[in-house]
């Protein structure tokens, strides 16, 4: 058997019964990805894995009956991906204590929830704070990531100005399931819906008509004549953003990662605006922009599995099981 073949194999006994992008294992061992994949194509023939395709990406699925082994890689940087937004004030905390803890962290903004969940379930990024309804939704296509079901919410609002039967929103998010709420309840009359994936560009686009998006984007529509319709208290959504973990982090990683995650919505929720510097740093958005969303965001409690089940109502029939999703929860314990 090849160094390197011994080297994937050692590896991939970290990831018995789990999903991992197969991006993720030339880049964790520093190995060719020409290389990996003719190893791959053989412990496939051997019956100890079964790779997958989706789109333009690979995910390998590792079958139980390797022996369980802690696996050192040489990587131990956490790239970490935020939607552009001021809810994650918490971060400079979380960033800190991962510090502490031996990690080196790079995070990525990106102005799209839904693109930032499919950058986790391919391997891109480690952990994502993205939208619950996103994360939900792509699981059982990838499998490659587990949620932590806490974080904060509040941080929306639903406008309108009229000339316009038109709502926007973010597509297969928070907004979207927001947008879905107020329209079966018959709070807001719209006749069509059209999606923005980068608030920048629907702050170019829209004129009129309804708007369901978050601070600081509302904070400029409001100043341009939109009027607040309704406020996450009056719409009864106890949710927004959770932790998305790759299952490229070993179970020593991630209980590493879920206690400095704690730890630091805990300080948030007794210090909000400790590190407003350091999130205006890495997102552009003014201090004292952000000084107001302290106002706006608040600690949920642990979310149970009913919270999957009122997401899914929104969008889920059947096609795939519905148990499928609940599979998405991290269970592990501290």
């Amino acid at each position: 058997m090849s160094s390197i073949k011994r080297r994937v194999l050692e590896f991939l006994k970290s990831y018995q019964g789990l999903y991992i992008p197969q991006s993720h294992i030339h880049r964790a061992l520093g190995v060719s990805k020409s290389r990996v994949s003719e190893i791959l194509r053989e412990l496939e023939l051997e019956g100890l894995i079964t790779r997958l395709t989706i789109g333009r990406s690979k995910v390998v699925y590792v079958k139980p009956g390797l022996s369980e082994k802690y696996v050192e890689t040489r990587r131990r940087a956490l790239r970490i991906g935020v939607v552009y937004s001021s809810e994650y004030l918490f971060l400079g905390g979380l960033v800190k204590r991962l510090a502490r803890r031996g990690f080196s962290v790079d995070v990525l903004v990106y102005r799209d929830g839904l693109r930032l969940t499919r950058a986790l379930a391919e391997g891109e990024v480690h952990l994502a704070l993205s939208p619950l309804t996103g994360q939900l939704y792509l699981y059982p296509t990838y499998r490659t990531y587990r949620v932590v079901l806490r974080g904060l919410s509040g941080g929306f609002r639903v406008l309108y100005k009229e000339g316009s039967s038109v709502v926007y929103s973010s597509m297969i998010s928070t907004m979207d399931y927001v947008r879905q709420r107020a329209l079966s309840k018959g709070l807001i009359d719209a006749s069509s819906t059209v999606y923005y994936s980068d608030p920048s560009t629907l702050l170019l686009r829209v004129n009129s008509g309804y708007v369901v998006t978050w601070h600081p984007v509302y904070l400029e529509l409001e100043k341009r004549g939109f009027r607040v319709l309704y406020t996450p208290g009056e719409l009864d959504v106890e949710f927004c953003c959770t932790l998305g973990l790759s299952n490229t982090l070993s179970s020593r990683e991630r209980a590493t990662v879920k206690k400095a995650y704690y730890e630091a919505l805990e300080e948030y929720s007794r210090s909000p605006d400790k590190y407003l510097d350091y999130y205006s740093a890495v997102t552009g958005i003014d201090i004292s922009t952000l000084r107001s969303a302290t106002r706006e965001y608040r600690v949920t409690d642990e979310l149970g599995a009913g919270v999957i089940s009122k997401v899914l109502s929104s969008y889920a029939p059947s096609i795939p099981s519905r148990e499928v999703y609940h599979e998405v929860v991290d269970t592990e314990t501290l």
